[in-house]
């Protein structure tokens, strides 16, 4: 069940210390082939685009992906994490992001726009900075047991498995609030689905 003083309370913060070293190692590898779908179907719009921003990059898995594939695109790797921005990414809050107006083309926040402080913050300052699209990929809380037990059999820790779904993905924000929060800044949902493969909703934002 979403409770939003919950959510506050334990989820609006960066990864700092054991906990980002655990989620590395532990939790993000857990998302599988993900990264490669989300690139495959995003294809058309990066073949063209001149800069990419992931922020709230973790580890930097999808970033380093979406250098490898696409030659010509900058990408901009973004997270609060001192621990994380150790690997060479650019460490800033999404409330106050260290780019141009209008200078990104697409921009993805990947399980990450559920740890921003402060959201609606965040979505306008994507909505100062992006010029195209822009992708939420978020857990999401009315994932069917299929899904949830795909992504929790291949979390490394018991512990974590035992408690991603009903403390994390089941705590999550709904999508429908999320895209209350976007449209409020400013922005169109373009597209919403949930993902065959992983418990998470895929947004797209214009």
């Amino acid at each position: 069940m979403y409770l939003p003083l919950f959510d506050r309370l334990l989820y609006r913060h960066p990864f700092e210390g054991g906990s980002a070293r655990r989620y590395a190692r532990d939790a993000r590898p857990a998302f599988g082939d993900l990264d490669d779908r989300l690139l495959d179907r995003l294809a058309p719009e990066l073949d063209g685009a001149a800069r990419l921003l992931d922020l709230g990059c973790g580890p930097g898995t999808f970033a380093r992906r979406a250098a490898a594939r696409f030659d010509a695109l900058h990408v901009v790797a973004i997270d609060p994490s001192r621990e994380l921005t150790r690997r060479g990414m650019v460490r800033a809050a999404g409330e106050s992001l260290p780019l141009a107006d209008r200078s990104v083309d697409v921009a993805i926040c990947l399980s990450s726009i559920r740890y921003v402080r402060d959201r609606a913050a965040t979505f306008r300052e994507l909505r100062r900075v992006v010029r195209g699209l822009l992708v939420i990929v978020e857990l999401d809380p009315d994932a069917d047991r299929g899904r949830v037990a795909h992504h929790a059999d291949r979390l490394t820790s018991p512990l974590l498995r035992w408690m991603f779904g009903p403390l994390f993905l089941r705590t999550a924000p709904p999508a429908g609030a999320i895209a209350s929060l976007a449209v409020e800044a400013g922005f169109v949902v373009r597209t919403l689905r949930s993902d065959p493969v992983q418990p998470v909703y895929v947004m797209e934002l214009a």
